[in-house]
């Protein structure tokens, strides 16, 4: 057994009153505090929220959020990928990367040799850019073959129907039997928010990051998209997504895109 070296001072951890820290349904860690908050090691977060103050992450942290969020200037000396940045500024320091898809501040300020990708308003402006170039998305191998596709066994499909059966309340037969090459090949291709509801889907699919249920409730949703059955879709997809239990923000968004499309 190793022996603790007397001289060493170990390091001492500060949690202020009002500091909510917890793990999500996904697995990530969730840190809400009233002050600065300062990340000094790498880590995979949900949200990261200053109520009053900064956040900064050290030049050796690599952090991946879904959300950051601070009252004052979000200071990113290492790694920074979020889908969300909302601050009053954003300061990139020297060397520093950040690659963040919505950010939300009022000034930024990028060092020499910082890179920054992505400067999104809000979801609005994201799915407008992408669908002036659907088609070049559409061509990417992405999205040639789907990950619930090759990792569906035969005698799966059995389960997603009796999901679709409770969901409509009528008989679907197997998709063994009813699916044809043919009639999914000549459906042609899906309207914009169809194919960015489908992305969503199967990013949040390829995470692993829910339970059995909501895993084949998303294989589902994602089934019915590829298949192009917007008849069965248009009926099931609030049910299905529903069923999702504590859905991440891709599948809020996934729901938003089919909801506009369906209710138009």
């Amino acid at each position: 057994m190793a022996r603790r070296n007397p001289t060493a001072k170990p390091a001492t951890m500060i949690i202020p009153n009002g500091t909510d820290i917890r793990v999500d349904v996904h697995g990530q860690l969730n840190i809400r505090t009233p002050g600065n908050l300062v990340i000094e090691n790498s880590g995979n977060f949900g949200v990261l929220e200053s109520l009053t103050g900064s956040i900064r992450i050290e030049p050796d942290a690599e952090v991946e959020a879904v959300e950051v969020q601070c009252a004052d200037v979000c200071y990113v000396q290492g790694s920074l990928t979020a889908w969300k940045v909302a601050a009053h500024s954003l300061r990139l320091e020297d060397r520093a990367r950040a690659s963040i898809v919505l950010q939300q501040t009022e000034e930024l300020e990028i060092g020499k040799g910082a890179r920054l990708v992505g400067n999104f308003e809000d979801d609005k402006e994201l799915f407008v850019l992408f669908s002036r170039f659907a088609d070049q998305l559409r061509s990417l191998p992405l999205f040639a073959k789907s990950a619930p596709e090759q990792a569906r066994v035969e005698g799966a499909a059995t389960e997603t129907d009796e999901i679709l059966l409770e969901a409509t309340g009528e008989v679907v037969e197997s998709t063994q039997e009813t699916t044809n090459p043919e009639s999914v090949a000549s459906a042609g291709d899906l309207s914009d928010p169809l194919f960015f509801a489908l992305i969503l889907l199967e990013r949040e699919f390829a995470r692993s990051a829910y339970g059995p249920t909501s895993q084949r409730v998303l294989e589902e949703l994602i089934k019915l998209l590829q298949e192009r059955d917007l008849e069965s879709l248009g009926l099931t997809y609030k049910t299905l997504c529903g069923r999702v239990v504590e859905p991440g923000p891709d599948v809020r968004r996934a729901y938003d895109l089919l909801e506009g499309f369906f209710d138009q």
